[in-house]
């Protein structure tokens, strides 16, 4: 097996998950009901879950998928928070699997795009709520976006109110050399649309990676229409690309932060989640483990308490 399909391999098993078509002349950002139109006029799915009429809305939580994910995965905070009186408003990533460009799914020319994507949502949604505290939950790659989205908007009246990082991607138990890590921006360069499979590459055996306690994630994505088959080298490249700005990102953020993250996954270790945790510039920041659940703590074992100190969390945040 050559250097170069190592880190792709490295880098598109570690980040398993977690759009539509630019209208024209439709340049405007706009938030409807089941849909929303990006900076760029490219227009996308989204959903959302208010509060029970008559119940004072106390906040919104914004939710950022992860790769080969979908809004559909938070379906317990949109069925837990609103009760609550917060409202949960999701999207879909652009070049994933509910990306209407069928051809986009699978690709991004570059990572900022999604970083403006939810800077673009999130203003949507204050001036849909403008007197309500706005905090964001990423998962796994949504955590990335999340992460350095909330790092280039400092101290403003329009920064989330705080940030909830679940299954942080804090860096690869796979050690990734330098010189891989060259080879994989080369071939990027090079061959920027070559696409790869996750579960093809040297043999990697998807129904032997456990994203929950009781399922692989092959078997996770037989059964989910919004799979995607297979990636870009360019899209790896960015995710890469934003992993080692992760300790930039992290030292800039000032606003609190909860990380939600298990010992399991197969993404990160819990000594580089501790790092990155450790590397968060605000002083309110709280971390919790989950150590009977994997990467998916929404779908796992655990999920109860991970709805509970999520609400907890965003009790103190008033």
């Amino acid at each position: 097996m050559t250097a170069a399909r190592a880190i792709v391999i490295a880098t598109g098993c570690a980040l398993l998950a977690g759009c539509a078509h630019i209208k024209p002349g439709a340049m405007h950002p706009a938030l409807g009901s089941a849909e929303w139109t990006s900076y760029d006029g490219k227009t996308m799915p989204c959903r959302a879950t208010l509060p029970p009429l008559g119940t004072k809305l106390q906040g919104v939580v914004i939710t950022v998928h992860g790769l080969s994910g979908a809004a559909s995965d938070f379906w317990l905070l949109h069925e837990r928070l609103p009760p609550r009186g917060y409202a949960v408003y999701g999207y879909e990533l652009r070049g994933q699997g509910h990306d209407a460009d069928v051809a986009a799914r699978g690709d991004i020319r570059s990572s900022a795009q999604w970083l403006r994507d939810l800077e673009t949502f999130h203003l949507l949604v204050k001036q849909r709520h403008p007197k309500a505290k706005v905090f964001w939950y990423g998962e796994s790659l949504g955590s990335l976006i999340a992460l350095h989205t909330a790092a280039s908007r400092l101290r403003t009246s329009d920064d989330p109110d705080g940030l909830i990082l679940a299954s942080p991607v804090a860096g690869l138990r796979v050690a990734v050399s330098d010189f891989k890590k060259w080879l994989l921006k080369t071939a990027a360069a090079l061959t920027p649309r070559q696409r790869y499979t996750l579960g093809d590459l040297a043999g990697v055996d998807e129904n032997r990676i456990h994203v929950t306690s009781t399922s692989t994630h092959g078997g996770q994505m037989a059964r989910t229409p919004h799979h995607v088959e297979n990636f870009t080298l360019r899209l790896l490249g960015e995710i890469g690309h934003l992993m080692d700005h992760n300790p930039q990102a992290a030292a800039r953020i000032r606003m609190p932060v909860l990380f939600l993250a298990s010992p399991n996954d197969v993404l990160s270790s819990p000594d580089q989640v501790q790092a990155l945790f450790g590397q968060i510039g605000s002083e309110k920041r709280t971390l919790h483990w989950y150590t009977r659940s994997y990467h998916l703590l929404l779908h796992d074992v655990q999920h109860d308490d991970v709805a509970a100190d999520v609400l907890r969390w965003l009790g103190r945040r008033r």
